[in-house]
């Protein structure tokens, strides 16, 4: 309306024009060719005469276009508004308003200004007389909207034959007996009436057809267009008024265009006739008869219509519609008529496929078994494939009808044709599990010699059976004689897809099928080296994993990576996926697997520790991997391993070893209680009977985690202490060397010194030559014992400091005697500081031998952690000590006892443990500053102030500091001093193992000796404390510090196990409530089934035996010729 309006402003009156062309025509003289160039002067003042013309012409007729307009637009406002009025008359149904309308002014051509529909359009779709009205005042019925489409096209849609007649300018008389009834005689005087075809019969619809509508046409901006245009239908281009009539189904209206000369064969852009298009509205939601259906059909293939068969693309064929009407005589209809089974509608489907979607039985086999004149012979019409591939019977496998199989089969479809995924019916039947239709499958199959026929991947229908759990149908095929033996391109058998996917029963069912032939295929192994149980193992199928171990798989069996480089065994996959029931499977059937070591150098409890799988290292450790453990191939050890990877590994460990001692369900206080100690966590099973190599490990680990409090943990000490009592001879037969040792260079140096500086007689008993003898020997055997420290135990007995005070005493009483005889100036000197050093150091030596007591430790342990703590405070504060020693010193004049910086060093650090002597030393200063009176006054309030200085911050601040830093958790002090005890201990201990089980001692030492002392260290696996029995031997054994944590932790762990014990009671009766609630509600609905169900059953089974029937009935008629044939021959 905007354009229009805009339009109407621009426009001019002729006046204007005229003017315009008169200033041309005078423009074209003064530039004729009889004009000079030399007279331009003159030229340019008629220019300007004619210039001034025009312009005073050009304003008068402006001001008459202007009023013109004004007074125009006026008058189109109104015809506007009755155009608009017009529409909605027509629209509502009103002939009298619509009367009003036109008399007062509105065109009979009025159109809606959106999609330039008229008001024949809208008229077309209402029946009542509002399009005859229109007609006969004049109106334009020819013309198409935008889409094309004319009030003919509109009339066939909605099936209103009159106003086709009236569009079609029939006479009155005709168009009533049209109206009334459409016989035959109708239809003849139609046909004998007509002179030509009007060209609007067969006007295809064109879209974007737009022509210029008149302003005096277009409806005012009040209208609502858009109602119109949702009530008119949308037509494929090219469709004529046939094309719109078959759509729906409009037989009548069909007829009439017919007769009246309609082209009963002219195609639209997807070039399909009327006949193709019939019942194409029934997608659209409109509600068809299948009567008029079939009706619109035939009078369309009588008028000379035929399909398209050639159509390409997915577009909804009559045959589709007919399916879908559920119309066997429409069916047959479309069939008879020519059309094809073979083309797609919108979904992909074929027709017998809509069929199958709809279960309508007797149109399939309808259409099954029509005789198709322009089919390949060599292909059955039921073989056709849908956008899927499927072919009709893959369809009725896949929705489980088993009477569309039936129809299916016995139309002579194949078993062995397959789908886009390469998939047969065999192989689907044998996917969906429905046995009633495998077997009609399978009875087409022994004909065919099918049944072992191979799909895209190269398996068969039992290999499909199985990977899909269905145990009965692999039943029947094995039963109907398929073969178990078949393998894939990758070498895959059945056993492999059954481990694979977890299926007990039917590996089950496979393993007994044949005990010959799966007692080899048992253990082989596929392209990538996986046998059936590695596939178990894989895919964590716990019972298929039992079962196949029990009917003979081998468990050690080499599994290689992609490469074929790494070789790992299944319980390394079991332990590295965390797959604890399997693991614990392969462990039970055989134990020596948890010490099988993969082409890495790694045992499974490597990988369960790498990939941080708490179960599985829980039950490897409780059946005796070794947390020591490694190989030739690599040093890492599994302990290493673990603190690495998991988080809080102390608190894990420590939880593992809380479960190394339990109370067997019995409460402490019991009398028959025992407590069981399993040391098989610390102590491996190895054949050189090292037992501690665990905690070695565990100590070897560091502090990061605070891992070294795991030594504490009752499991451990009550471990430790055992090992302790077992070496103890060992220890003993050490200690008694260094005692004699001790003894002769303490009788030594005394016989040397003591009677000498005395001067007395040296006692026979103390004769220098002979304690000199005794202690070279005490040297000797000394020697030997560090010696085979060294050699066993290498760098790390080196870096001890013990070892080296152990070294320097030993060297220093070696040379003693030899000093002592010296001849030279202070030879005398030499040889008493060698004998106190060496004294010094060798009873430092014996009170570090008697810390390895566990009784005595503890304290030799905290006096060296108060010692350190005493010496770093001491180094920190050391400056200021020698800065008061040095002003000592120079305050009294480098006088005893501050004759020099280091006795005044001395004195100073003397003074610290409040010996100050402090009279006397006033008495010396006040003695050596005598002279004056002033100036031993002076010099005694300088010293005054450094004593008071000194006083205040050393021996109150500093000696406090000392002792608060020093002491000030005791409980921690004594928790670290237990655990340095512990470590020592354990150091100890494993270097008196080490030496007891050395190969060097087996060969020296006769077998009995050495197997004895072999024995006696060795403790026991597993030992019981029996907390009410006094003849408990182990009781008596153990401190009762740790015999009663052993106790507490025993009760821990009873008491944690009843609280579980009890949730899972109460779980189970909750479970056993919601069963038996849901189980009742079941068996009602169950009940309700059966009926319905029996009855349901009933008639597949009829139709499955007609079906039968119907296969063997085609089968003998198919083999006919060839049976004629051979009887010929």
């Amino acid at each position: 309306m905007k354009k229009n309006s805009k339009e109407g402003l621009e426009r001019k009156p002729s006046s204007w024009y005229s003017v315009i062309d008169d200033t041309k025509q005078q423009r074209r003289k003064l530039k004729g060719p009889d004009v000079d160039n030399q007279n331009k002067s003159k030229s340019s003042e008629a220019w300007s005469v004619i210039s001034n013309y025009i312009r005073m012409n050009s304003m008068n007729n402006t001001m008459e276009w202007l009023e013109g307009t004004l007074s125009r637009r006026r008058s189109e406002t109104r015809v506007y508004k009755y155009n608009t009025r017009l529409l909605e008359a027509i629209t509502d149904g009103d002939t009298a308003y619509m009367n009003r309308m036109l008399t007062m002014g509105a065109n009979v051509n009025a159109t809606c200004r959106l999609n330039q529909v008229s008001a024949c359009h809208i008229a077309a779709t209402i029946n009542n007389d509002a399009l005859s009205l229109l007609i006969n005042a004049g109106a334009i019925s020819l013309r198409s909207d935008k889409f094309g489409r004319t009030p003919l096209h509109i009339a066939a849609w909605a099936g209103h034959v009159r106003h086709i007649a009236s569009l079609l300018d029939f006479s009155e008389a005709l168009q009533d007996k049209v109206a009334s009834k459409m016989t035959p005689e109708v239809l003849q005087e139609i046909r004998t009436s007509r002179l030509t075809v009007p060209e609007i019969l067969n006007r295809p619809c064109e879209l974007n057809t737009l022509s210029t509508v008149p302003d005096a046409w277009s409806d005012g901006m009040e209208h609502n267009c858009r109602s119109v245009k949702e009530s008119l239908p949308l037509f494929q281009p090219g469709w004529t008024a046939l094309h719109a009539a078959s759509a729906r189904a409009q037989y009548k209206c069909v007829q009439l265009l017919l007769a009246a000369g309609a082209d009963p064969m002219k195609t639209d852009l997807l070039s399909r006739t009327p006949i193709d298009v019939v019942g194409y509205d029934h997608y659209s939601k409109h509600k068809i008869d299948p009567a008029d259906f079939k009706e619109t059909v035939r009078i369309l293939r009588e008028a000379g219509g035929k399909f398209q068969n050639s159509t390409t693309g997915k577009v909804n064929t009559p045959l589709h519609t007919a399916v879908d009407l559920d119309s066997v005589d429409a069916v047959e209809e479309v069939l008879d008529a020519g059309a094809t089974a073979t083309l797609w509608n919108s979904h992909g489907l074929t027709a017998m496929h809509d069929c199958v979607k709809n279960r309508n039985k007797d149109i399939l086999q309808l259409i099954a078994n029509y005789e198709f004149g322009n089919e390949d012979p060599q292909v059955a019409v039921v073989d056709e494939r849908d956008r899927w591939g499927y072919t009709v019977l893959s369809a009725a496998i896949k929705a489980g009808w088993t009477q569309g199989v039936c129809v299916a089969l016995g139309a002579g479809a194949s078993v062995t044709m397959k789908d886009n995924k390469g998939e047969s019916p065999l192989h689907l039947a044998a996917s969906q599990g429905n046995l009633d239709i495998l077997q009609e499958v399978l009875i087409v199959s022994k004909f065919n010699s099918s049944l072992d026929f191979l799909n895209d991947k190269g398996e068969t229908a039992l290999f499909v059976a199985i990977r899909h759990n269905q145990i009965d149908v692999v039943r029947m095929l094995l039963s109907a004689g398929a073969r178990i033996q078949e393998e894939t391109v990758d070498r895959v058998n059945v056993l492999h897809v059954a481990a694979e996917h977890g299926h007990y029963e039917i590996l089950e069912h496979l393993l007994e099928y044949d005990d010959h032939i799966t007692n080899e295929m048992i253990n082989e192994p596929d392209v990538f080296s996986y046998t059936p149980l590695v596939h178990a193992v894989v895919n964590d199928h716990p019972k298929c994993v039992d079962l196949l171990i029990s009917k003979g798989a081998n468990v050690r069996v080499e599994v290689h990576n992609v490469s074929g480089i790494n070789v790992t065994t299944p319980l390394h996959l079991a332990a590295s996926k965390n797959h604890f029931e399997i693991s614990e499977i392969i462990i039970n059937s055989d134990k020596d697997t948890i010490h099988a070591v993969n082409s890495s150098g790694l045992m499974p409890l490597h990988e369960a520790c790498c990939h941080g799988n708490r179960n599985v290292i829980s039950l490897l450790l409780h059946r005796g991997a070794d947390l020591s453990g490694h190989t030739g191939k690599t040093k890492l050890l599994p302990i290493d391993v673990l603190m690495n990877n998991l988080s809080k590994p102390t608190q894990f460990i420590e939880e593992i070893f809380d479960t190394c001692i339990s109370s067997q369900g019995r409460n402490i206080q019991e009398s028959n209680c025992k407590v069981k100690v399993d040391y098989r966590v610390l102590v491996p099973d190895e054949s050189d009977w090292k037992q501690m190599r665990v905690i070695k490990g565990l100590v070897n680990t560091g502090n990061r985690h605070d891992q070294s409090r795991l030594l504490l943990h009752p499991l451990v000490q009550s471990f430790l202490y055992l090992k302790w009592k077992s070496l103890l001879p060992f220890f003993y037969t050490i200690l008694a060397m260094h005692t004699c040792f001790v003894l002769a260079l303490n009788v030594y140096v005394v016989s040397i010194f003591f009677y000498k500086d005395k001067k007395r007689e040296v006692p026979g008993y103390f004769l220098p030559g002979i304690w000199e003898c005794i202690l070279y020997v005490t040297i000797f055997l000394i020697a030997i014992q560090e010696i085979v420290f060294i050699k066993i135990k290498k760098r790390r007995y080196l870096l001890l400091p013990e070892t080296w005070m152990k070294i320097w005493a030993v060297a220093l009483a070696l040379v003693l005697p030899q000093t002592v005889n010296w001849k030279i100036n202070n030879g005398e000197d030499w040889a008493r500081l060698i004998a106190t050093i060496s004294l010094l150091l060798s009873w430092f030596e014996m009170m570090f031998l008697l810390s390895r007591f566990p009784d005595w430790g503890f304290y030799v342990l905290m006096f060296g952690k108060v010692a350190n703590k005493v010496f770093k405070i001491l180094l920190s504060f050391g400056f200021l000590l020698f800065g008061f020693a040095i002003c000592f010193m120079i305050q009294f004049r480098a006088k005893v006892p501050f004759e020099g910086p280091w006795a005044s060093f001395v004195k100073t650090m003397v003074m610290m443990t409040t010996e100050y002597d402090y009279q006397a030393t006033i008495n010396n200063t006040a003695t050596d500053n005598a002279d004056t009176s002033s100036g031993e006054f002076l010099s005694l309030t300088i010293f005054r102030i450094i004593f008071l200085t000194f006083l205040i911050l050393v021996s109150i601040v500093l000696m406090n500091l000392i002792a608060g830093v020093a002491v000030n958790n005791v409980n921690h002090l004594e928790m670290i001093g237990t655990i340095k005890r512990l470590e020592k201990q354990v150091e100890f201990i494993t270097s008196l193992e080490d030496i007891v089980c050395h190969k060097v001692m087996k060969k020296v030492l006769p077998k009995k000796l050495y197997r004895k002392l072999s024995m006696n260290q060795k403790l026991k696996n597993v030992i019981y404390l029996m907390p009410r029995e006094s003849t408990c031997s182990y009781c008596k054994y153990l401190p009762p510090r740790i015999r009663e944590a052993i106790f507490e932790t025993a009760q821990r762990q009873q008491m944690e196990m009843d609280e579980e014990l009890g949730s899972m009671a109460f779980k189970m009766k909750l479970d056993q409530i919601h069963n038996i609630i849901v189980g009742s509600e079941e068996d009602e609905s169950r009940r309700a089934d059966l009926s319905e169900s029996a009855v349901t059953k009933i008639n597949e089974e009829v139709d499955k035996i007609r079906s039968e029937v119907a296969f063997i009935r085609n089968f003998l008629v198919v083999n006919q010729p060839r049976r004629r044939t051979m009887s010929s021959d």
